[in-house]
């Protein structure tokens, strides 16, 4: 996905972002503790926060534009 950037003037993909960058940084340093964690539990307990780890990982870099339309 394109944003238009007004100061240069041009068309960027949104993964070029300042605000992308830094959402992306959250999330490696999120996966840093987390797989910290992940070294005290047992396998079971592991998997499940590497599922739960990825989900939200996925959820908050997601890059679609939602638009909500209410029809009443």
């Amino acid at each position: 996905m394109y944003i238009y950037d007004e100061t240069k003037n041009q068309w960027i993909p949104r993964r070029h972002t300042g605000e992308y960058k830094k959402k992306k940084k959250l999330v490696r340093d999120a996966w840093i503790i987390a797989g910290l964690l992940m070294s005290t539990l047992p396998i079971s307990f592991m998997m499940g926060l590497a599922l739960l780890t990825t989900f939200v990982s996925l959820m908050f870099l997601d890059e679609s534009m939602y638009h909500y339309n209410v029809h009443r």
